[in-house]
């Protein structure tokens, strides 16, 4: 060992002295001392960074909503379609969708719509041989409706005439 350091410190010594080519005239004593000395005098120290530990994410469970159970709607019975009057405005007897009432003045009716009865309560021989035309709409005094008015014997079986009916 003190070989190896006098070997060194005369190459130091000689390499300060004279420079690269002084290494090489100093003599030495065998290979394994040059080899040592030629790995002492060239190698250089290695710097290594120093190194930050990574820092590691890790992802958050995500949170899943719990389902809620589905009620069905319980169906529901449709309404039976109801007759668009042509006056939606207006407020006739019965509901009726032509607003016909009993409000004067206004204008005989002397050819009444097909659905008619289904709105009054008329009598069992609205519809003679006769009608429509020559008669106009009328109310009997039992609440009935005829189409007698302006005829002889109108409602007779029904009490009488108690008033017209009138479209506007």
């Amino acid at each position: 060992m003190l070989a190896i350091l006098g070997i060194c410190g005369s190459a130091a010594w000689a390499g300060f002295q004279g420079g690269a080519n002084a290494l090489q005239s100093t003599p030495t004593a065998d290979t394994n001392q040059q080899a040592v000395l030629s790995n002492q005098s060239t190698t250089t120290p290695t710097v290594h960074p120093t190194q930050r530990p990574t820092q590691i994410i890790t992802p958050k469970p995500t949170v899943r909503p719990t389902q809620q159970p589905t009620h069905q709607a319980t169906p529901r019975p449709t309404q039976p379609p109801q007759p668009t009057p042509t006056h939606p405005s207006c407020q006739g007897v019965n509901g009726n969708p032509w607003c016909y009432d009993f409000n004067s003045p206004g204008n005989y009716i002397y050819y009444p719509p097909s659905g008619f009865c289904g709105y009054f309560k008329c009598i069992t021989d609205f519809t003679s041989s006769d009608d429509p035309g020559d008669g106009y709409i009328v109310q009997c005094v039992d609440g009935t409706f005829s189409q007698s008015g302006s005829e002889r014997g109108a409602c007779s079986s029904h009490g009488g005439v108690s008033r017209p009916l009138y479209s506007h």
